[in-house]
Parts: C-alpha cells; structure tokens; sequence
C-alpha cells in the first residue's frame, strides 16, 4: 500500500509539473467520457434501469404477435382471463391501457393522461398507497360500478397542491362523478414508461366512460398491455411454450377472433412503452453505444498519442531512475498510475460533461401538451460505467507508452543528446499505426452520422400526400365534460359552421387522427364481397382515420378517383368510405372499386360502400413504407374527440386566438390542446422528433471524432517534423525548395489519412447494415455520405498538417545547424 501511495504522490508531482499536457489529456478524456455517459444515461434509463414495482427482474409483458402485422399487440380482456386462470407458468397477471380523460373539480376542467387498469394491477406491481387506499383486486370488472380514482403523486402535488384531505373527495372525469381513493407512492409514474400518469381509474371506469362496455367482454377488442411475473425459475422460453398452448385452445375455440396468434413474452425492460418497442430498442441502444464506443476509442488512441510523445521526452528521467535501482515493473506501474490518475481526472470531468448533457436531454419535449418523461437519474449504473470507463481509458491508452517507455538502453540513453531521445523508427511507426487507427474510427462515426442526416433529410423532403402547410391543428374531446352522442355531435356541427366562416379561413374539416399523431382510430378486419365466412385471421387489417367533409381538400389530398366525403354522407344513409390507391389494388386488383363494398371489424357487419379513391399520404409514422388505409365519414361514425385542421394564410397564432373564442363561447370550460401549425406536429413522436434527435446525438458524435482526428493528426505530424528538424535544415541548406519540404509534410501526413479511409470505409460498410431499419429512403452504402464523410476527413487533416508544414519550411538551417 505504501508504495501504491507513492507511485500516487509522484503522478500527482508529474502532472503538476506539466500543467497544460495534463489539461489536454484530461479535456480529451473528458470529453469522450461524457458523450458516452449522456448517451448511456438513456440506455440505462429505457433497458437497464427497473420499473420501482415489486420484483421487476420477472415481470414480463405479454402480447399477441399476429401474423398479418409487423410488431405484437395487446391482447383482449376476455382472452386475459382464460390466460389468468389456466397459466401455470406466472404467478399473477393484470393489464392496463392508457387513454387522456377530462378531469374537473368545481369551474376547472383539465385533460389528464389516466391509466386505466384491472383491479389487482397495484398488488400485483406491490404499490403501496402513499394516502388512502389503491384499487380492490374486486374493482373495475363491470362497466360503471367502482367508480374511483387514484391520484398520481406528482399531479396530486402540482394540481392539489399536495392536500392530503383529498383523500374522499368527489371530482368529475368525462362527466362522471368519482371519488378520490388514494396517492400513489412518488417513486411509481405508472407503467407506461415514457410519461407520468396523473391518474388510475379501473378498467370497467374507461368502458363506460368511452361508450364501448365491449371491451370487457369482446375478444376482438384487444385494447389491453399484459404485465405478468414468471414463477421463479421459469424461462421466457418454456413459458411462451406453456401460454401457446393456451393460445391454441382459444384459436379452436373461437377461431373468428383468435385464429392464427402467436404468444410473444418480452422482458419489460425491453417494452417501453409498450410491446411493439422491443424491436427497435435494441438496436437504437446497440448503434447509438457503439459509436459513442468508437468516440471513445479514437480519444484512447489519441491520448496514446500524446503519452508516447511525453514518455520519449522522459526517456532520461526513466533511464536515471533505472539506473538507481528502479526496476522495469516499478516504473511500468509508475507510468500507468499517471495514466489513471489522468483518466480518472477524465472522468469526473466527464460526469460532469454528461450530467449536462442529461439535463440537456430533460429538457426535450414534444411538440404539444403531452409531456415526455425524460429524467435521466444518476444511479449506481452510472457510477459503475464512469468508473469502468476511467480505468478502462487509463489502461487502453497507458499501458503501450509505459511499455515502450520502459523499453530503454541505460547506456544509449545517458550518453546522447536531447536531440536523439526520440524512441527510433519503432515508435514512429507505432505512432503512424494508431493515427491510421485513429483515422478510421473517426471515419466510421462520420459515415454514420452522414447516413442519420441524409435519412433526415429525405424524411423531410419525402411526399407525405398532403399539404401540412398553411394548416392549423386544434384538439378537443366533449366527452371530457360528459356530452353524449347528440349534444357531442350538435356542438362540432356548430362549431364547424362558425369557424368556416370566419375571415380569412379557406377550408376546415374534422378528423379522430392527425397524420403522424399519438393516437389512431386502430385497425379493423375489412372482409369483401368474396370473403363471407373467412375468420378475421384470414382477411387484411386495416387503418382509417374518421374525417368529415372538406377534409380532403384542407389535407391538400388528391381524389383520384370517385368522389370526396361530403355532406350528403349521414348517419341516415348508406355507409361510405374513400380508400386509398394501395387498398384498392389490394381488395381488387385490375378493378374499379368504386361501387364495391366491404365489411369491416365483423364479417356480418353493415357493408361499406367505396365511393372514393384517395392518393396514399402518410398516416402512421414518417418512415412508414406506403399501405393500405381507408377514411369513414365521422357524421357515420361518430367520435367526441377530434381534431380540427383549419387551412388559412393568416398567421396560424391569429387563426388560433379566434377559434378558441369561438369554443369557448359555446362552452367555456371545454379544453382545448395541442393547438399548433400542422408543420409543428410533424415534429412529434412518429414524425421527425426522433429522426432528428438521432441526427443530432449522431453530428455531434462526428463533430468531436472530427475534433479529435485533427489533434491526433496534429500532434503526430509536429511531433515528426520535430524529429527531423536537422534533416529538413540539411535539405534547406543544400537547396530544397520550400514548397518540397512543404508537400513532404504534408504527404506523411496524407498517407497516414490514406490508410485510415481505407479500412475505415470497410468498416463502416459492414456496420452500417444494423442502421437499415432506423434510415428512411437512405441506403446503408449511400455514395454522399461515404464520400462527404471522406472529404471532409481529409481536408481537416490536411489542416492538422498545415501548422506543422509551415513550422518545416521556416527553419533557419544557420541557426538549427550552429545549435546541432
């Protein structure tokens, strides 16, 4: 221990000595050490970081993984209780869905995100109350009975400012009266990862409350995320096997609704915020780490760099100590303490380089009233990772200049000059063999950033199929105030007529959805007139959206074939859909589908009339690959929450102030949200939000692997032309020309690039095939990226080059030669 002390007091003597070396060290370190920390920070905050629930390392998600879609679903309530009663192979099983709701308390009515839940969904969690008491396992099984709420801590705090007598108190939520049961404890936000729930109501409260009592009883209403924990020593594997049979015995027993699913269990780390995540997830956190992990090897390189600079400098100070009895190993460890002092130095210069940037991260939203939950907390995995990647870094960058260092001829070493104390063409080789390495890892997170920007930038300029220009969203829900059908219908009919004319509106329109938006009408079955009697696995599902007349012409969307949504469509006369060119040619290829008909949901419902054909426009996600969907006329179907797009030249603010007046004047206390320009939305969630985070987090990432490219560059080309200082004053004083010497520096300089482009663009050809799935309209190979990225490498290491050249050809060959 002692002599650990004093190989410590003596790094710490050294790195004083040399304050501006041990500053660019620790700058480097910090650097590379925070962007890793930042991005990590995510990854352990959406797949390592556990639900604060009871046994979270079991707790699994169940979904149905069904044949005609890409990504598993939730499951229906009436399937969940045959699951629950037959299983064998988990302890418990409860579920949720989450929904927004109006809640009002005397004048004050407000949109909240609630989650509505089976009775046992806080004892099976093992949430204890903070006030009051949590739900019943009994509660919620009939639609309307057990009408209570509990509150979530953080609402509880912001909107009753933490006023425990609460607790008994009766609020409205859609109109209906409930009662204040409980708090939940603060650590628990609920169990949809990415946002707080401000409340918990029992399933059978969102059954009555959204008018549909089918979705307790309904095997095809599969509305339900499933929580369940394994029994201890089960496998994910065997218990997918042992609910599969379950599964099978439910297809021969209702095969209309269950035919053909597959069971899928995924660990509930890997399903936030729900099932169809954990696709995707994965391989964000696999790209994202790995170039942060390329960052950090191309700042271990270039610290490298500048420690065998250093360590050829203090070759006389090693071969003294050697020759006072210090052995190879003393000094080995001598040298690799300093360099993990230096790293840790590093370190918590990149904590707190990370912990910026984490609060930097926090403080992104979406566009809207939806807030994300973004916390990024400092837990014991981020004190495990920084301080892995401090001895890590001290390590991969120390031990090669100690080793070389320690590598010394006591009597060559103390019988020459300063000039010769250079470690010979063994260390410049070394050191031209890690700026190649260094090179070619800068080059890959270049490309990669280049094929994040490139992906943004065709997203941007793709053809969504409408017109988000000029058009202004409003939201609103009646329901949040208790209207029914009527009254609901009666106010958007009025509304609609007031805002159409007022000055300077070109069209408006109501929609359920907006393109890109967080919520969707779903997916039905669609049956046509061939297809009677084939069960609801067999036939297509479908998208729509619920739209009423003008819509199409306020989207900007291009009939091209039938006739638009009008007027004359009501709940009176036959149901009508416009349907879009993919679902046409899917129903009937090589025929007109103007005139036909289709069954959707269930195979003896009212058939559908198509009397339209609509141009495909994106509805789902921006990188959606083009499909079928349909739209259905609200006046048919109706729906209390919708969106209104208003299509106006006026600035969308004025546009804004005026409509909501006119709302408020027909209901004062009606909520409206997510009031923004349609351009705005299309930067949420499913539309650019996450592509451009990627591309930003990606940039950046290139920026500082730029950054560090240069200084590797640098330093190694300084630290040559200073070795062969008085062979470039003999070629000067035999008559070189400037610009030889000057393109000799430069060409070293150029090869070594050379060299590491090479193997870079190899390396990043292979790795690029995991970024397929996260580009839009992108090839991984894409020839700009590669060879901007490539471009822009070597122009800035030419830069780093130019310092040094310029330093070569102003040698004064008297003065280099006299001193020689």
């Amino acid at each position: 221990m002692g002599t650990i002390m004093q190989d410590i007091r003596v790094a710490v003597r050294m790195l004083l000595k040399n304050p501006a070396f041990s500053m660019v060290v620790v700058s480097t370190l910090a650097l590379g050490i925070g962007a890793n920390t930042a991005v990590f920070s995510i990854v352990n905050s959406y797949l390592f970081r556990p639900l604060p629930v009871r046994d979270p390392g079991n707790l699994i998600v169940m979904a149905y993984e069904d044949p005609k879609a890409a990504f598993p679903h939730e499951v229906s309530n009436a399937d969940l209780q045959d699951f629950a009663a037959h299983s064998q192979v988990t302890s418990d099983m409860t579920a949720f869905l989450v929904n927004f709701a109006g809640l009002s308390t005397g004048n004050r009515s407000e949109r909240v995100f609630v989650t509505f839940a089976k009775g046992n969904y806080f004892s099976t969690l093992g949430i204890q109350p903070a006030l009051g008491r949590l739900f019943l396992p009994s509660e919620g099984e009939t639609a309307g009975a057990d009408p209570v709420i509990v509150l979530g801590y953080a609402y509880w705090r912001r909107r009753f400012n933490a006023d425990p007598s609460v607790v008994g108190k009766s609020v409205n939520l859609n109109g209906q009266p409930v009662t204040i049961i409980g708090v939940t404890p603060k650590p628990f936000f609920g169990t949809f990862y990415i946002v707080d729930s401000d409340a918990y109501a029992p399933l059978g409260m969102f059954a009555s409350s959204a008018g549909s009592v089918d979705i307790l009883t309904d095997r095809a209403q599969r509305q339900l995320r499933v929580l369940a924990h394994l029994k201890p020593g089960v496998s994910i594997a065997r218990a997918s096997a042992s609910l599969q049979v379950i599964a099978d015995n439910l297809a021969r027993a209702y095969p209309q609704t269950d035919a053909g699913l597959k069971m899928d269990l995924i660990p509930e780390k890997l399903a936030r915020p729900e099932a169809a995540s954990s696709s995707f997830w994965p391989v964000i956190a696999s790209v994202f780490m790995g170039l942060v992990g390329l960052v950090m090897l191309v700042t271990c390189v270039n610290v490298t760099n500048l420690l065998l600079a250093r360590a050829s400098m203090r070759a006389k100070e090693m071969a003294l100590r050697a020759a006072l009895g210090a052995g190879r190993a003393r000094l080995f460890r001598q040298l690799l303490t300093e360099s993990l002092l230096l790293s840790g130095l590093g370190a918590v210069g990149g904590a707190f380089i990370g912990i910026w940037l984490m609060k930097w991260i926090e403080t992104l939203q979406l566009p809207g009233d939806m807030a994300l939950r973004t916390t990024q907390p400092f837990d014991w995995r981020m004190f495990v990772f920084v301080g892995s990647l401090a001895v890590a870094s001290g390590l991969l960058a120390g031990v090669v200049p100690a080793w070389r260092a320690t590598r010394i001829d006591l009597n060559e070493t103390l019988r020459e000059s300063g000039r010769s104390l250079t470690g010979g063409i063994a260390h410049n080789r070394l050191r031209s063999v890690l700026v190649v390495a260094q090179t070619a890892g800068s080059l890959v997170v270049l490309i990669m950033a280049g094929l994040f920007l490139r992906s943004l930038r065709h997203a941007q300029t793709a053809d969504l199929g409408f017109q988000p220009e000029h058009v202004l969203n409003l939201t609103m829900d009646v329901h949040e105030l208790g209207y029914d059908e009527q009254r609901g219908a009666n106010f958007y009919r009025e509304l609609a007529s007031r805002v159409r004319a007022l000055p300077g509106v070109d069209s408006a329109a109501f929609a359920y959805s907006v393109p890109m938006g967080y919520y969707s009408a779903g997916r039905n079955p669609l049956w046509t007139e061939s297809q009677r009697g084939m069960p609801a696995s067999q036939v297509p599902t479908v998208g729509f959206n619920k739209v009423d007349a003008d819509y199409f012409r306020t989207m900007g969307m291009e009939i091209l074939r039938g006739r638009a949504i009008d007027e004359r469509d009501q709940s009176t006369t036959q149901p009508v859909a416009v349907i879009n060119q993919y679902l046409a040619e899917k129903l009937w290829p090589g025929q007109d589908p103007i005139g036909h008909h289709f069954r959707r949901g269930m195979d003896d419902a009212v058939p559908v009339e198509v009397v339209g054909v609509v141009k495909y426009s994106k509805g789902t996600f921006i990188a959606e690959d083009p499909g079928p969907y349909y739209y259905v006329p609200l006046t048919q179907n109706y729906s209390s929450v919708r969106v209104l797009h208003i299509h106006s030249l006026l600035p969308a603010a004025d546009i804004a102030r005026e409509v909501q007046a006119q709302v408020h004047a027909l209901d004062p206390n009606l909520p409206v949200f997510d009031v923004m320009p349609m351009t705005t939305s299309l930067e949420g969630g499913n539309g650019y939000f996450f592509m451009r985070i990627a591309a930003t987090f990606a940039g950046a990432l290139g920026g500082l692997s730029l950054l560090l490219a240069v200084v590797g560059m640098y330093g190694v080309i300084s630290y040559a032309v200073n070795q062969r200082i008085h062979e470039i004053a003999v070629r000067i004083a035999l008559g070189a020309q400037k610009q030889n010497i000057f393109g000799m520096v430069i060409g070293h300089g150029l090869k070594l690039v050379t060299a590491g482009l090479g193997i870079g663009v190899a390396l990043a050809a292979g790795l690029s095939r995991f970024l397929e799935t996260l580009l839009v309209n992108t090839d991984a190979l894409d020839p700009w990226a590669y060879g901007c990225a490539s471009l822009v490498l070597v122009a800035v290491a030419a830069l780093g080059c130019y310092i040094p050249a310029r330093r070569a050809v102003r040698v004064d060959p008297m003065l280099t030669l006299r001193y020689e």
